[in-house]
């Protein structure tokens, strides 16, 4: 896995306070719809002669390009995608301790170059062995807060007055954006990187 990769893994957690070791962060399997997916085929060959393999089912998205450097451009907002943990993730739990949450991979995908990038801080919750559907905190303290928070600036709310399938909504209805380039740092290796993430919303 690249360093990028486990920041951005890393990162998901180090935002909601847990506690998270090199060796604990949830590996990239490349194909989030298949493992987050429990009616998708099993790709593993039953028995000793394997099986074909069928690229029909291959994913048809690639690789995201390496990043680039989008300070103070702004952007249109292509899609925004939030990926539900895996069922077989460990749950984690919250800094106080009281709940059983896993993160959720949150992706923005710009239209300059193929960039995109992935926004920590949305998880689902433990509802007797189910999950919840996903939350963001409303204070503005980790990337997809804040995000969420640029929004209800934009409309003139406040975050809790915005539901989750509003802010979804609007992030796919193609809004343009100011990015700015904001430094972050892996807990796991001290690396520290540039993520475009979205500083205001603009007409």
């Amino acid at each position: 896995m690249s360093e990028e990769k486990q920041l951005e893994e890393a990162n998901e957690f180090e935002d909601q306070g847990i506690e998270v070791s090199e060796d604990k962060i949830p590996q990239d399997s490349g194909d989030y719809e298949d493992a987050s997916n429990p009616d998708s085929d099993d790709l593993i060959a039953s028995g000793s002669a394997g099986t074909e393999y069928d690229y029909n089912k291959a994913p048809e998205g690639i690789s995201a390009p390496p990043r680039k450097d989008l300070d103070g451009q702004i952007v249109t907002i292509k899609e925004a995608k939030i990926i539900l943990p895996p069922a077989d993730r460990p749950w984690q739990k919250t800094r106080d301790g009281s709940k059983d949450v896993k993160s959720c991979t949150f992706k923005l995908f710009y239209d300059i170059d193929g960039q995109q990038e992935f926004y920590s801080g949305v998880r689902v919750f433990n509802r007797d062995g189910k999950y919840s559907h996903p939350t963001i905190m409303n204070d503005g303290k980790n990337q997809a807060s804040a995000l969420k928070v640029a929004y209800a600036k934009f409309k003139g709310k406040t975050a809790n007055e915005v539901s989750m399938k509003e802010f979804m909504s609007f992030l796919n209805s193609q809004p343009k954006a100011k990015i700015k380039a904001t430094e972050v740092t892996n807990p796991s290796t001290n690396q520290v990187v540039k993520k475009n993430l979205v500083e205001e919303f603009v007409q």
